[in-house]
């Protein structure tokens, strides 16, 4: 029989203290909550619908959940007191409560319902525990991906969803911008929101209102409220382009009419007090209509916090606090003073160049901060999990240290969107471990817990195969080199070597063997084992690629029997993709990505003899 310290749970407790005996818990169990919130008692019912049948002869096993307010119990805290005949579980709020009952439902399925006794006292790091998913790149999530989403982000204590909107919802006040096929519609938002509540997750969007507005602004009626207007419509821009994106022209009235359009018709759909307002990567600030007026550096600082000020004005009278990126703020700490003091300032980076303490200097401020790193999935095939690892780990540590609020984790989608929701699960539950516990483990140690709990594998393989499998993504994108001319790729410092890619290649056979062992019946299979799958499939590819170029290089000449043969390879595995993506996704942005490997291939086998 597992005993408490032995068991495998995400994110693994503070203090642990295991005690003698064990206690059988099955649907039969008598139920007592004293939490003042009917979303706990529904949780712990939801716990129950999946819990083993038990025998006629066994005894019926009582659960006690209630809230402990002011004897020391943080507020998102519990106490977890297990007894062979008898669960107590206090919270220091309702939430606290609800997050132990996710140690319950852990415990119970890694120990098939015999749960071993002991005390379990549990808090949280950060008060604010996050995630960003951008849902606006290419790839447009059904409302059931959604909610699986959202599952799997209760059970690992996430108490926050951000989606990045830069133009992919259904906006009433211009139906052409978008439309229910190629975004999210106020109806999926509102019921996605109380799907999230019932699971104390906080579900914000993430609006882009200077910057990343590339979309609606090359629309010809609204491209003169750009700063520099965009002379290609949106389909006609390559991806590079389309992520560099335009920038609002701040300094017009009409273009401030918009920002108030659009942030009135997401504000009706979430109900949250909570928007972030972006404002990252404002690159054309101050190059444009307003090179002469905006022409010095503390000049464009002074402007772009003054619209950060309007926009901020506006979302507070219609009752939300906002956020916005750090990017420009932190380069400007003379203008500290001008950021609105309720305002939370979101300080990111997202590899080893990241300035990890520059936070400290928005805390000293007086500014609110959240930590935010990434999954490392966007441009690459298989998440750079080692570098996420670093990023992540790093970040926590350094928020924890110089007093950020939370810990707002990131997963974008650039360059359409091709990295798979499975690649991201191993930084997404890593950032939710170390939002709660800046110590936790990581390292194999992580990969052990997160291969038994996320993916429901008895032993680390599949994590261990894919690790060796991503290691190249740390030093180049890799999806990038796949889907960009032969040219561009050739010439790229960041190309690994003909040992290098031959080496990855045979990495991704065997981690692709190893997802394709996983069972389908287990948490991580089906959906999650052909997106694996699929992702190790391409990585080979990609290795594939770089050999043919490489030995190109070295004076062999590009044959047009093995182009035509790895073309082919191509096809298939897009078919396989593109099954995966219609199983999560709306169908919006799958062509956009067949249309660029298309027109890859062709060159290959044009410049093929």
């Amino acid at each position: 029989m597992p005993q408490l310290r032995s068991l495998h749970l995400l994110p693994y407790p503070k203090e642990v203290r295991a005690t003698r005996g064990r206690c059988r818990v099955g649907h039969h169990f008598v139920a007592a909550v004293y939490a003042d919130d009917p979303r706990v008692e529904r949780a712990l019912e939801r716990w129950r619908a999946g819990l083993p049948p038990c025998g006629p002869d066994a005894s019926a096993c009582e659960v006690v959940v209630s809230i402990e307010r002011g004897s020391g119990q943080p507020e998102q805290g519990y106490t977890l007191v297990v007894e062979p005949s008898k669960i107590v579980l206090t919270g220091g709020s309702a939430a606290g409560c609800f997050h132990g009952l996710q140690t319950l439902t852990q415990l119970a399925r890694s120990s098939d319902g015999v749960v071993p006794c002991g005390v379990i006292r549990d808090w949280p790091d950060f008060a604010t525990r996050g995630l960003l998913h951008d849902v606006t790149r290419g790839k447009v999530p059904t409302l059931d991906t959604l909610c699986m989403l959202v599952d799997r982000l209760a059970e690992v204590k996430i108490n926050q969803l951000q989606l990045n909107i830069e133009h992919a919802f259904a906006f009433r006040f211009d139906p052409e911008i978008c439309d229910a096929n190629h975004g999210l519609t106020p109806d999926e938002i509102k019921q996605l929101d109380a799907y999230c509540r019932e699971r104390f997750i906080d579900l914000v969007p993430a609006v882009a209102t200077l910057g990343h507005m590339g979309r609606i602004l090359s629309m010809p009626k609204y491209r003169h409220l750009a700063e520099i207007g965009p002379t290609a419509i949106w389909d006609a821009m390559p991806w590079p382009q389309r992520l560099r994106g335009s920038t609002l022209n701040c300094m017009n009235a009409d273009a401030w009419g918009l920002v108030e359009r659009i942030l009135s018709d997401v504000l009706d759909a979430f109900s949250s007090n909570i928007v972030n307002i972006c404002g990252d990567e404002p690159w054309d600030l101050g190059k444009g209509l307003n090179r002469e007026r905006l022409a010095s550096e503390n000049a464009r600082g002074r402007a772009y916090l003054d619209h950060i000020g309007r926009v901020h004005q506006f979302c507070a009278s219609r009752g939300r606090r906002t956020q916005f990126w750090s990017d420009v703020v932190v380069n400007h700490p003379s203008l500290f003073d001008r950021v609105p003091r309720d305002a939370t300032v979101l300080h990111w980076g997202y590899d080893d160049r990241a300035d990890y303490d520059g936070m400290a200097r928005l805390v000293e401020a007086g500014l609110r901060t959240l930590v935010c790193p990434g999954t490392s999935g966007w441009k690459r095939i298989i998440n750079a999990m080692t570098q996420a690892e670093r990023n992540i780990a790093t970040f926590a540590v350094a928020g924890r240290t110089h007093g950020a609020s939370g810990l707002l984790n990131t997963d974008w989608g650039d360059h359409g969107h091709f990295n798979q929701l499975a690649c991201s699960w191993h930084g997404i539950a890593l950032g939710a471990v170390m939002g709660w516990d800046a110590d936790h483990r990581t390292g194999p140690e992580f990969d052990a817990l997160f291969s038994r709990t996320v993916l429901g594998l008895g032993d680390g393989d599949v994590v261990a195969a894919l690790r060796r499998a991503s290691a190249w993504a740390d030093g180049c994108e890799t999806w990038r080199l796949l889907w960009q001319p032969l040219a561009e790729v050739r010439d790229d410092p960041t190309l690994p070597t003909l040992e290098e890619a031959e080496q990855v290649g045979a990495h991704a056979r065997d981690a692709r063997l190893c997802c394709d062992a996983m069972e389908p019946s287990e948490p991580g299979g089906g959906p999650d084992r052909n997106e694996l799958s699929v992702a190790c499939t391409f990585s080979e590819l990609l290795a594939d690629k770089v050999v043919i170029i490489r030995r190109a290089t070295a004076g062999s000449r590009l044959e047009r029997r093995i182009v035509v043969d790895w073309s082919e390879r191509l096809g298939h595995a897009f078919e396989s993709y593109a099954a995966c993506w219609h199983a999560r996704n709306k169908p919006t942005g799958l062509d956009d990505i067949c249309r660029r490997l298309g027109d890859m291939t062709d060159e290959m086998i044009g410049k093929a003899s």
